[in-house]
C-alpha cells in the first residue's frame, strides 16, 4: 500500500539554501547584485541564465512553496490558494483601463494623477493598484504615490503577458466558474459546445466558433501562442534539439498558425520543405510572417484538420500546442482524417504536454499538468493526458498506426509523442 509522504522541513530548509546559493553565486560571478522587487534580475538584454542556474532556482522555489505549505497547516493550506485570483483581478483593470501608461517610468505617481489621465474614480484606482502593490507589482513608495518594480515594469510594452492576463481573465474566468455546472448538466460529454465555457459565456457555440467572430480576440490566442515559446521549459529549443528532423523532406504542421515552428525547423534544416495549414484567417496572416529568404520552402494552406489531409506521403505530421485542445473523440477524428494520406513509414509528430504519473517528476510541474487538464476542460472539454492516454488515442484511431514512444528533452515541459505508420508498400 502506498503512504503519502511528506517532505521534512529540514529537507526543505537545506534544499532552499544549497540551490539558493547557487542561484546567488552566478550573480555574484557577474558582479551583479542580488535580484531584488525592484530591479528584478538585473541581467541586460540577451543576457541569459545558463540552464543549471534555472534549475537550481526552480528547485529553490518548489521546495520554498512546499515549505509554506507546511508552515501554514491543513485549514491553513486549504485556505491559501485564494490569493493569486486577487492579482489576476488587480492585472485585469490595470490592462483594461491600460492605467501602466499613466506611471512615469523614473518618479513617484500620485493615484490621483493616473485617475485623472485615465478618466477613472481615483478610489478605484487606488484599491486596485494597492493591491497589485501588495504582490510588488508597483511599490507604494509614499502614501498615495507608486513608482515602478521590476515586476511592473514587464507590463510595458508586452502583448504576449497583456494577452495571457486578458485572456485568462476575460475567457477562463467565466468558464471556470460554471465547469462544475456543466459536468451536472452534461455528464460525460466530449463535445466542445457543452462545457464550462458554453455556460459561462451563455453561448450553443465552441470557444474555437466565437473567437474567429473577433479579430481582437483572434489576435490575443495568436500572441498567447507565440508568449508561450518564450517561457522557460516551453521554448522551441526543446524541440529543436530534442528530436530529429534531418531526415525529414516534407513536414506539414498542421494548425501551425503564423509559422513560427516552420520557420525555426527552415533555418536548421536547410532541405526541409513545410507545409503550415490552419484556418483561412490565420493564413492570411502567415504570409506576412515568413521571411523572403524562406518563402520557397514554406507554403500556406487553408485546412480543416478535421477533413481529409490534402498533402499526401509526407514524411512528418506535426502538431504543437493542438491536441489538448480537443477531448478524444475529436483528436481522434483529427487521427483518422491522416490515415488515407499516408504512406508507410510517414511519422506523426505531437509537441505537447504528457501529465506525469502520480508521484513521478517535480512536483510543481505535476500540479500545473493538472491544473492545465481542468483549464482545458473548462475550455472546450479538451484534457491534457499521461503516457497511457496518449498512446490509446493512436489504438482508437486505427491499428495501422504503431506508437513509437513519448520523449521529454531535458529541462522541457513540453513532451514530443511520436508515432507511425506501418500499412502499405
Amino acid at each position: 500500500m502506498d503512504t503519502f509522504k511528506t517532505a521534512p522541513m529540514t529537507r526543505l530548509l537545506n534544499e532552499i539554501q544549497e540551490n539558493t546559493t547557487k542561484y546567488l553565486e552566478f550573480f555574484s560571478a557577474q558582479r551583479l547584485p542580488e535580484p531584488s522587487f525592484e530591479n528584478g534580475e538585473g541581467l541586460s538584454s540577451g543576457q541569459g541564465i545558463p540552464i543549471d542556474i534555472q534549475t537550481a532556482r526552480s528547485a529553490a522555489i518548489e521546495a520554498a512553496d512546499e515549505l509554506r505549505l507546511l508552515l501554514l497547516g491543513p485549514l491553513g493550506l486549504v485556505m491559501s490558494f485564494q490569493a493569486d485570483q486577487y492579482l489576476m483581478l488587480a492585472l485585469q483593470y490595470i490592462y483594461r483601463h491600460k492605467l501602466v501608461q499613466h506611471v512615469f517610468l523614473n518618479r513617484e505617481t500620485t493615484f490621483r494623477e493616473i485617475a485623472a489621465a485615465a478618466r477613472l474614480p481615483p478610489k478605484d484606482v487606488t484599491r486596485f493598484l494597492r493591491l497589485a502593490a501588495s504582490r510588488h507589482v508597483f511599490h507604494e513608495a509614499s502614501k498615495g504615490a507608486i513608482v515602478h518594480t521590476a515586476a511592473s515594469r514587464q507590463l510595458l510594452d508586452n502583448p504576449g503577458l497583456e494577452a495571457w492576463v486578458t485572456i485568462i481573465a476575460d475567457e477562463y474566468w467565466p468558464a471556470l466558474a460554471r465547469t462544475v455546472d456543466a459536468t451536472e448538466r452534461w455528464p460525460g460529454s466530449e463535445e466542445p459546445n457543452e462545457s464550462g465555457y458554453s455556460l459561462g459565456h451563455t453561448t450553443k457555440e465552441s470557444i474555437f466558433d466565437v473567437i474567429k467572430c473577433s479579430p481582437a480576440r483572434q489576435q490575443r490566442f495568436m500572441d498567447v501562442q507565440g508568449f508561450s515559446h518564450q517561457v522557460f521549459g516551453f521554448g522551441m529549443e526543446h524541440l529543436l534539439w530534442g528530436y530529429d528532423f534531418s531526415n525529414v523532406r516534407v513536414l506539414v504542421d498542421m494548425g501551425g498558425a503564423h509559422g513560427e515552428v516552420a520557420i525555426a525547423l527552415a533555418h536548421k534544416y536547410p532541405t526541409m520543405e513545410i507545409v503550415v495549414q490552419d484556418k483561412p484567417e490565420v493564413i492570411e496572416g502567415l504570409k506576412k510572417c515568413i521571411p523572403a529568404e524562406l518563402k520557397h520552402r514554406i507554403k500556406g494552406m487553408e485546412h480543416d484538420f478535421f477533413t481529409i489531409q490534402p498533402v499526401r506521403s509526407a514524411d512528418v505530421y506535426f502538431f504543437r500546442w493542438v491536441f489538448h485542445n480537443w477531448s478524444d473523440k475529436y483528436c481522434v477524428k483529427i487521427l483518422q482524417s491522416l490515415v488515407p494520406s499516408l504512406k508507410k513509414g510517414s511519422r506523426v509528430v505531437i509537441n505537447d504536454l504528457c501529465v506525469p504519473e502520480p508521484g513521478e517528476g517535480i512536483l510543481s510541474v505535476a500540479r500545473e499538468s493538472i491544473e492545465m487538464d481542468i483549464m482545458m476542460k473548462a475550455f472546450n472539454n479538451a484534457q491534457e493526458r499521461d503516457g497511457l492516454a496518449w498512446k490509446m488515442l493512436f489504438q482508437m484511431a486505427n491499428l495501422g498506426f504503431k506508437f513509437l514512444g513519448i520523449k521529454i528533452p531535458i529541462r522541457a515541459r513540453m513532451a514530443i509523442i511520436e508515432a507511425e505508420w506501418i500499412v502499405g508498400c
